[in-house]
């Protein structure tokens, strides 16, 4: 996370008022605001530091939650839904479409550290499947083509909100 000044983290702890209950609301912030998209040990300590837990009750949260990484991540974590009503009604195009076009298996980042891509339990969103989930972003109802359409923009940076 070294992309985070260590004000730019106090400022997300204080956004909670470094309250203890809101521990795993300030990890997920934190790492969302990263690039790198994971929380490092220093970003750890700090958060212990602040909210006034040990650094193992920081990872014991980063190693309960699947949301959240201690390792680098590609800069686009597509997750995709793998419960049962989407692998019914859409996700095998999602997966499928995905392999071919990045290369790569599930759960496997491309050489150039963008991508990768994962099931994850339902979000809620079987009426907009096939989808990609990017953060908090979901991309709906999505063809073949929109697929190759959304990498190619994710390459070429034109959703630098993500």
């Amino acid at each position: 996370m070294a992309n985070l000044t260590i004000n730019e983290k106090n400022e997300i702890i204080d956004r909670y008022q470094a309250n203890p209950e809101q521990t795993l609301n300030i990890l997920v912030d934190l790492q969302f605001a990263s690039t790198d998209g994971y929380i490092d040990q220093k970003t750890a300590q700090l958060v212990a530091k602040r909210v006034g837990v040990t650094e193992t009750r920081i990872y014991e949260l980063i190693s309960f939650y699947a949301i959240l990484k201690e390792k680098t991540q590609a800069r686009y974590v597509l997750k995709i839904c793998n419960s049962a009503p989407c692998r019914f009604s859409g996700e095998p195009l999602v997966s499928r479409s995905l392999k071919e076009i990045l290369g790569v298996n599930e759960n496997e980042m491309t050489a150039d550290g963008l991508f990768l891509y994962h099931g994850i339990p339902c979000v809620g969103a079987c009426a907009q499947t096939p989808f990609i989930k990017i953060k908090d972003r979901v991309f709906p109802n999505l063809t073949a083509q929109q697929i190759v359409q959304l990498i190619s923009d994710l390459r070429a940076g034109r959703y630098p909100a993500l």
